[in-house]
């Protein structure tokens, strides 16, 4: 049943009210047009995403199992906690979905051993520091969208690691039967980094985001020097394999030029 219609009474109460909405909605269309420019500069923003660009990376540094665990609970008790990470890329875009340059990494380990017998060297560090250092080339591919850059980057290149001996020291046994006093532990080689890293630019030239530095390292050798440093003996290490590994994350700042 259609409804009964309205009464012209009825009709007049409601002018005000209708005369309102009217003006509300033409009010937001004016708004919609004028924002539609707007609309636009957003789905394209002014922003620099070709020529040179340099990078930084600020954050920490963890350990990732390799040869060595990251902590252990035999004779030597402890852990490799994590420690201060950073890193430097400078490079060239020649195009808004690729990237390539060079990059420096350098991470600290916090090595936290001590030895169970003799007793009273319970309270000694055997490892007085250990750090990274790392160099790449790097190639990167990514994705743009709006003002986030999603990227995900591939870096052979080159690390040494090195674990620097405290005073509770350890002793290894040469070939030649000879036990010595170990000063420091280190391993060098071919290293391989993978990174995710998302981005946003802040001003048409400046970014600001974060990064994952996962960088696996195969070192042939691990190397001891003993003597008091003036001697180096090395042994092949089986796989291939560094100690650890390491993952550099933090803030990444970075702009184009």
């Amino acid at each position: 049943m259609r409804p009964a219609p309205r009464s012209r009474s009825s009709r007049r109460r409601r002018s005000p009210r209708a005369s309102a909405w009217t003006l509300a909605g033409a009010t937001l269309c004016a708004a919609l047009v004028y924002a539609l420019p707007a609309g636009e500069a957003a789905a394209k923003p002014n922003v620099k995403r070709k020529g040179g660009q340099a990078e930084v990376t600020f954050g920490g540094s963890l350990c990732i199992p390799s040869a060595a665990d990251c902590g252990s609970a035999d004779d030597v008790v402890g852990k490799t906690g994590p420690g201060i990470g950073l890193g430097v890329t400078l490079g060239y875009r020649p195009h808004r979905s690729f990237f390539f340059g060079a990059a420096y990494n350098l991470g600290f380990f916090n090595p936290d051993y001590r030895l169970t017998e003799p007793l009273d060297a319970n309270m000694l560090d055997i490892y007085k520091n250990a750090y990274q250092n790392s160099v790449f080339g790097v190639l990167r591919g990514i994705l743009p969208l709006w003002r986030f850059d999603l990227g995900i980057e591939l870096a052979p290149g080159w690390s040494r690691q090195t674990f620097n001996i405290g005073d509770a020291g350890y002793r290894i046994e040469l070939d030649s039967g000879e036990v010595v006093s170990v000063t420091k532990e280190y391993s060098q080689g071919f290293a391989l980094k993978t990174a995710p890293v998302i981005d946003i630019y802040i001003t048409r030239q400046l970014f600001l985001g974060a990064k994952l530095d996962f960088i696996w390292n195969f070192h042939g050798k691990v190397c001891f020097q003993h003597d008091e440093g003036s001697t180096t003996t090395c042994y092949d290490r089986e796989g291939n394999q560094a100690s650890v590994h390491q993952m550099i994350f933090g803030l990444h700042i970075g702009g184009t030029f």
